[in-house]
């Protein structure tokens, strides 16, 4: 048996327990209540939230960097040299130059064979199609090949196969006297990305050709801003003097920096840009900068 004073202690034990029992239950819901209408205002904010830029070709580079910009980063993190990623760096930019001269090729007018529909499609004339018959190089130009093209096989040339090929392409890739580790790591970085890809789609967005050069004139610019950005981060890390510390690309015609964003480049106005977000290990989203920040026409 308890005596009175044990009984009201234990009574006045269980009603903290009780107590404290219940006040955290409280504190529960109001906190998952809190968290839903957190999640709630995120969702109509992320529906209302207006394009970052004011430049519809601005806009989709922007996107597209959110896949770009980590497999640089990462390409040129894999170089504890300078002098490699000094060569990394020139050797991407081309390579960017390069990608966009492509597009560039394909945005030709039609030529006399096929004629352009009213929706832009193309459709051949009715001349009939003719087949491509096997191409062969002969070794003395007088030397006459049977009709009949038994003899054909023997001047074919062999087809290289892929190492061969990305081996030859290599070769046409490096630049001379540039360093050829950073090199075949900017080879390897794109080739083995879908950075071209990537590019592609987003430009296909855009129909008018001054958006055209916008996009390209800011991505050739900003890849090389970019890169300026992590050597400097990397070289810090490792004690060393950046590799490279001016853009070598021409900054767009009319383009205006904010001050927070200048860094690189000319003494005033600058050009260089804020960071997107955080993406170390290459692999996270980067977020969108503010509007201005990448730069405007």
């Amino acid at each position: 048996m308890y005596n009175t004073d044990e009984q009201m202690l234990r009574s006045l034990i269980r009603r903290a327990i009780r107590f404290k029992q219940l006040k955290e239950n409280k504190e529960d819901q109001q906190l998952r209540y809190l968290v839903r209408h957190l999640i709630m205002e995120g969702d109509v904010d992320s529906d209302t939230k207006p394009a970052p830029y004011e430049s519809t070709a601005i806009n989709m580079l922007a996107d597209a960097f959110n896949q770009i910009l980590p497999v640089l980063k990462a390409g040129l993190r894999k170089l504890s040299k300078p002098e490699e990623r000094l060569s990394f760096r020139d050797h991407v930019i081309e390579k960017f130059k390069s990608i966009f001269e492509g597009f560039e090729s394909l945005d030709v007018e039609p030529s006399e064979p096929e004629q352009a529909l009213g929706d832009g499609s193309l459709i051949e004339q009715d001349e009939g199609e003719e087949e491509e018959g096997i191409k062969i190089t002969v070794d003395d130009p007088f030397r006459i090949m049977p009709s009949d093209g038994k003899e054909d096989v023997r001047f074919e040339e062999e087809e290289p196969d892929d190492e061969q090929k990305m081996e030859d392409d290599f070769k046409d890739f490096a630049k001379p006297g540039k360093n050829p580790t950073g090199a075949r790591v900017a080879f390897e970085t794109i080739n083995d990305s879908n950075i071209q890809s990537v590019l592609a789609d987003k430009r296909k967005t855009l129909f008018d050709e001054k958006d055209k050069q916008e996009f390209k004139q800011y991505a050739l610019y900003n890849v090389d801003l970019w890169l300026l950005t992590y050597e400097k981060e990397l070289a810090d890390t490792k004690g060393q003097e950046p590799a490279f510390t001016e853009p070598v690309t021409e900054k767009p015609a009319g383009a205006e920096v904010e001050a927070a964003a200048a860094g690189f480049g000319e003494e005033e106005g600058g050009g260089g840009l804020p960071e997107f977000g955080e993406e170390e290990g290459g692999g996270e989203d980067l977020e969108l900068p503010e509007l201005g920040d990448l730069g405007k026409v």
